[in-house]
């Protein structure tokens, strides 16, 4: 458990206005690579557009809605990332005004592989932060940007099948991937055997619970509820929702050494008295608001839940997550291991 306590704000701390944000655009997120037609097909339920390259495993959209909420946890994960940076200095962190892409400890890497890259932009920003690495993304879904680095490249795959991304990898990186993957030990595997003598990996996850440390949360608080739910429904497809909280045995089961996990606190709203915590928390709510409706579409019919019980789920849930006087928060557990030299 991450120890640092988040003390709430007072009334005096906070500004109505002081999140307004100018409209985007949506659409200028949504391009991707040029690949064959076979791995632009989707299908439709429930309003949503789900991928359906390799059987569509995957539970969750792929639309724009989707899109933009995993760069929005990319956004929080530099918000919270920098805060580290900036109060943290004896930490032997690598200070930016931008937050952290990983906390491995490489200086000068030559070569790096995203899996799982979703939208691209971690890939995107590594390899500007890196010019002279050499940067793989794989996902299987093709939604990354046509813009790219001239030292990056996307390969549309399904990673849990045999990799052909080369060796001698620096780092191998996973963010926000495991809770829907069936087949951890072969892919942690494949990520030891791709690196080089000395690599890094580093997996970043959500806890995937809820917690408070004053006494705020009622016992009926319907986050718990949802995602107990999204634990017991991604099980029917294979998955481990809570993964992200297991993944020490594993990682040394695979042959890694000097394993270790970095936990952050991420606030649920904007109950925070710093503020750059409160912006987290305001990143995070809207995350969260917006995994619950495609879990209602598909997953949680998966468990014979009636459209009646999901819909009542549902607006509880979003009653919750906009009562700032629940102190709840998650953990944001940033894993690494390294093969040995």
């Amino acid at each position: 458990m991450a120890d640092t306590t988040i003390e709430p704000a007072r009334p005096e701390d906070i500004n109505a206005d002081e999140f307004e944000t100018k409209e985007i655009d949506a659409s200028s997120f949504a391009d991707s690579t040029s690949v064959t037609s076979s791995i632009y097909q989707h299908s439709y339920e429930n309003g949503r557009r789900y991928h359906s390259y390799k059987n569509a495993r995957y539970p969750i959209p792929n639309d724009d809605e989707e899109q933009n909420r995993e760069d929005m946890k990319h956004a929080l994960m530099m918000e919270l990332t920098e805060s580290v940076c900036l109060t943290s200095p004896d930490d032997h962190i690598r200070q930016s005004i931008f937050g952290k892409l990983y906390f491995a400890p490489i200086e000068n890497p030559a070569k790096i592989l995203d899996l799982g890259t979703g939208t691209g932009i971690w890939a995107i920003e590594v390899a500007d932060q890196h010019p002279s690495a050499e940067v793989t993304g794989v996902d299987f879904t093709p939604i990354q940007l046509n813009w790219t680095p001239p030292n990056l490249k996307f390969v549309v795959d399904d990673i849990e099948q045999d990799w052909n991304y080369g060796p001698e990898y620096d780092l191998v990186h996973f963010r926000q991937v495991f809770p829907v993957l069936k087949n951890h030990s072969v892919v942690l595997k494949q990520a030891y055997d791709s690196l080089k003598p000395g690599g890094w990996i580093e997996i970043q996850e959500f806890g995937g619970a809820a917690h408070c440390d004053d006494g705020s949360v009622p016992k009926g608080y319907s986050v718990h509820t949802f995602l107990d739910l999204c634990q017991e429904a991604l099980s029917t497809f294979g998955s481990n929702f809570r993964i992200g909280n297991e993944l020490e045995e594993p990682l040394k089961n695979a042959g890694f050494v000097n394993v270790s996990a970095k936990r952050l606190k991420v606030p649920i709203g904007t109950w925070p008295r710093d503020k750059r915590l409160r912006l987290v928390g305001l990143y995070f709510k809207i995350v969260l608001a917006q995994l619950v409706r495609p879990m209602a579409a598909k997953p949680f019919p998966a468990l014979g839940m009636s459209k009646e019980e999901i819909d009542g789920l549902v607006a509880k849930v979003e009653k919750d997550l906009a009562n700032t006087g629940y102190h709840a928060y998650f953990e944001y557990i940033f894993w690494t291991g390294q093969k040995p030299e």
